[in-house]
């Protein structure tokens, strides 16, 4: 049984694992010596094995919440849990059951411009949801764990959402909508959803999307801004590690509605979504898929041992790296 003394540990354990540094705001920090692969591996173990499968509303949720709440509070970050009504999808009923949920937030105060990092905590109970998210929460608690000792000059954001696998409505709609017209603040946004199966490691910008009603018909895509995209492969490159974005002949650099990101795609924000996806030979181009294999998440196989651990490690280094550029203003907007 995962209990709260366990939570404690474990974050206790975690701040020993991953030393603090503190270069001066000029200089890019060498976010690979900050993070190494077992100490993202930590939270993915914590996260998808001591808790396990987490569907929104439900208990094991409410501990992974737990979790994310106290590794960000022990880390000098100011939490609070936002607490909110929804709908679960129930497979094959006409209508969801209600339940609460829950979005982790954790701010470091600086100015009035905001830098936003989320992945979303919860999972469907096919497997224990490894790769969607417990990776992608892995990566943002990696980089929050190494951007803490750091200076930066604008206010950073670090939210784990709750109902994100089809809840009506998700976690990142209900933080967006709560920030009324402050939501202008935000300088960008980075999501990171499903980092640590793919085959190949993407960046994205967001696109306004409206689908048609013929299901063999292309979307309509509505590109946004893709400075943030940009910003975080070119450091990617610069750090010599592979990513790689959406196709020319589909997606065109920009990614579709289905995730964290899109809340703020629709207020206006620039985001960079980061996944782990294969595109190369898919059989559907407008979908592609998460391995040569086929998808993995939402099946069994979407456990522990089928995270590859530097995907989800390089992930964090860049999301370090973009979160640090922007929040420090070495790299501004168009």
């Amino acid at each position: 049984m995962f209990t709260r003394r366990m939570l404690i540990v474990l974050v206790a354990l975690c701040s020993l694992l991953i030393p603090l540094g503190a270069p001066s705001a000029q200089e890019m920090p060498d976010f690979a010596a900050l993070i190494e692969a077992e100490d993202v591996m930590t939270h993915v173990r914590t996260l998808a094995m001591a808790i396990g499968a987490r569907p929104m509303g439900g208990a094991a949720e409410g501990l992974a919440a737990s979790y994310v709440a106290a590794a960000l509070s022990d880390w000098g970050y100011e939490v609070t849990v936002q607490e909110f009504n929804a709908i679960a999808p129930v497979e094959g009923a006409d209508a969801g059951t209600a339940i609460v949920s829950r979005n982790v937030i954790g701010v470091r105060p600086g100015d009035d411009q905001w830098v936003v990092v989320g992945a979303h905590m919860d999972s469907v109970t096919a497997g224990t949801g490894a790769g969607d998210n417990a990776s992608g929460v892995a990566a943002m608690l990696a980089a929050a764990r190494a951007l803490a000792g750091l200076d930066t000059t604008h206010t950073l954001v670090f939210i784990a959402f709750g109902a994100e696998e089809g809840g009506d409505p998700p976690g990142a709609e209900v933080y967006v909508e709560g920030l009324g017209d402050t939501v202008s603040n935000i300088i960008a946004m980075i999501n990171i959803d499903s980092v640590g199966m793919g085959t190949a490691l993407n960046i994205y910008a967001g696109a306004t999307i409206t689908w048609p009603e013929d299901e063999d018909a292309a979307p309509t895509i509505e590109g946004g801004p893709v400075w943030v995209r940009d910003l975080a492969l070119d450091l990617a490159d610069e750090m010599g590690l592979l990513f790689d974005t959406s196709p020319a002949n589909t997606w065109g650099g920009f990614t579709g509605d289905w995730s964290d990101h899109y809340a703020f795609v629709q207020a206006g924000v620039p985001i960079a979504y980061f996944e782990a996806w294969q595109w190369v030979g898919a059989a559907d181009p407008w979908w592609g898929q998460e391995t040569a294999e086929g998808d993995v998440m939402h099946t069994p196989g979407d456990v522990y041992s089928s995270v590859v651990p530097e995907k989800v490690e390089m992930t964090a280094e860049v999301v370090a790296a973009t979160t640090y550029a922007l929040a420090t203003g070495m790299a501004g907007g168009e």
